[in-house]
């Protein structure tokens, strides 16, 4: 059957290949631009941290702007050894995305049949947007990789009964997973309750030694810092008890499930699939007997639903679920598709199993015009502002709020009013985070325009919708750069602004001398 490891190889090749140069066909540069922004925080922390020793995107601070300790590590270390380069994402993304194929296939051929791998091989790049991760350069392939890994080495490590070799490698694959993203946290702890249920009380303690120690260590050094125990991002984006305790709990089962739609797009179908499966095979079964028999579809099921509740399951941030649950599902679909007595059981199956199928073929044509053009508006927007930045206002105090490309390019005293890298914001989003919406970004608009003027910031580049009720009336707007068929950033215009006169005449005259991308429209604001 290795014959299937060159298709899957084949397969993941044509497709990411197609898709680079799709991509980097529609730039005006001779350099392959990220189609997410958040590529370049990455870059510019990893770039602070190896060159410098700061882990944050400016030099002179820690702020914990990086939801990856593993990817940040790795592309420092990259960095540190050979110098800077904007390509070390790419290089990582792409071995990742080789040992995700090759681990998945590992999977089927080591388990079982030939049906399933053959199956798998359609499958895999639509259900897991493998081949979408490696050109975004994010650490999501990384936790991909590494989740079908830690898949695989549990299914083995119950297939030889926690065989010391096994074991052990899969205590380096839960290590490893645990510094790649803090959503592993909801992983480890689901496999440490299923052990913990088998009586393996060793290896549940030594496995959620390794997927915690590291989140622990880094954590304990960020408040050492004067940072929070999770990343910036974690911590704003994230859902968590505050409060009234019912009530707050509500909220995140409301918030994350109950009104989610992704959640329903996502996981509806293939929620449905294993509720018929376990009815149908284990009707007259104790639950133990049950958890037991089927511990890699409960370990999967409850990291599913702890994501949705904590976390967020859009955008990107879905697909290593995505993956093992193709896993997963697949053998149960073969075992089906092999029945000769098609009753009414087989029949419902085989519809969520499809629906599962056609969300994942659905998520492979979305992302197909995504991907064209969002490189080229990352270049158009993000790129161009870093570069007027280090053009103009290299090492000066600037205000932003979509941070990656600007941090990376622009080399500025970076504020972010969004919070995720800068500390001092991220402290008042989170302290005041119970405040009603109307309250909130009250209190919010004074906090920042009071910031940035006490701390005499000399520019700023904004989406002037994300400012909390609205851009402070004393700000001058110099300039608007606007960019047409838009689908990779936020917003298609973002508005160049002074906070004094002398200020935006400076401003204005950098704006005229700068060369900017032809596919940009400017406009100038007339001010008294």
């Amino acid at each position: 059957m290795r014959k299937y490891l060159l298709y899957y190889s084949l397969l993941f090749t044509i497709v990411t290949g197609f898709y680079f140069i799709y991509s980097y066909l529609q730039l005006a540069g001779s350099q392959f631009v990220y189609p997410i922004d958040d590529a370049y925080i990455h870059l510019a922390i990893a770039r602070n941290f190896g060159e410098h020793g700061f882990w944050s995107i400016n030099l002179n601070s820690f702020d914990s702007a990086s939801s990856s300790i593993l990817y940040t590590l790795l592309l420092s270390s990259f960095i540190k050894i050979f110098g800077d380069n904007i390509y070390y994402p790419m290089i990582i993304n792409i071995a990742a995305g080789y040992f995700t194929v090759y681990w998945i296939y590992r999977f089927f051929s080591d388990f079982y049949s030939e049906r399933e791998l053959k199956l798998g091989l359609i499958l895999f790049l639509p259900v897991s947007l493998l081949y979408m991760m490696v050109i975004l350069g994010m650490e999501q392939t990384l936790h991909m990789m590494l989740s079908v890994m830690a898949v695989y080495f549990i299914k083995k490590n119950f297939v030889t009964n926690f065989k010391r070799s096994d074991f052990i490698r899969l205590l380096i694959a839960i290590l490893f997973l645990g510094m790649v993203r803090f959503e592993s946290m909801f992983f480890v702890f689901c496999l440490g309750l299923l052990l913990l249920i088998e009586k393996r009380f060793k290896e549940m303690i030594l496995i959620l030694l390794a997927g915690f120690l590291p989140i622990i260590i880094f954590g304990l050094m960020s408040v050492e810092k004067g940072g929070f125990f999770f990343p910036n991002s974690v911590i704003i984006k994230g859902s968590y008890p505050e409060g009234n305790l019912l009530m707050s709990i509500w909220r995140i089962f409301e918030k994350g499930i109950l009104l989610n739609v992704s959640f329903y797009k996502l996981f509806l179908f293939p929620f449905f699939c294993v509720i018929i499966y376990l009815c149908s095979q284990y009707r007259n079964r104790k639950l133990k007997d049950l958890i037991r028999e089927e511990s890699l579809l409960f370990l999967i099921l409850g990291t599913v639903i702890l994501q949705s509740l904590f976390a967020v399951i859009k955008y990107r941030y879905e697909n290593y679920l995505m993956i093992m649950l193709l896993l997963v599902l697949i053998p149960i679909a073969v075992d089906y598709f092999k029945f000769n007595q098609k009753n009414i059981i087989y029949y419902l199956f085989s519809v969520f199993f499809i629906g599962f199928c056609f969300v994942g073929f659905y998520r492979f044509v979305y992302s197909h015009p995504v991907l064209k053009v969002s490189s080229k508006n990352i270049e158009e927007q993000q790129v161009e502002m870093g570069r007027f930045l280090h053009q103009f206002y290299k090492g000066k105090k600037t205000v932003a709020n979509d941070i990656g490309a600007i941090a990376y390019f622009g080399e500025t005293q970076l504020l972010d009013i969004v919070g995720l890298g800068s500390t001092d914001v991220a402290k008042f989003y989170i302290e005041n985070k119970g405040l009603n919406e109307i309250d909130f970004n009250k209190k919010y608009h004074k906090f920042l325009a009071d910031y940035i003027s006490s701390n005499q910031y000399k520019v700023a580049v904004i989406y002037p919708k994300w400012f909390p009720d609205k851009v402070p009336h004393n700000w001058i707007p110099v300039a608007s750069w606007k960019i047409e068929n838009n689908l990779g950033t936020a917003q298609n215009r973002v508005v160049w602004y002074s906070f004094n006169k002398k200020d935006a005449e400076v401003l204005k005259r950098n704006l005229e001398k700068f060369d900017l991308n032809k596919n940009v429209t400017q406009y100038y604001y007339i001010y008294k």
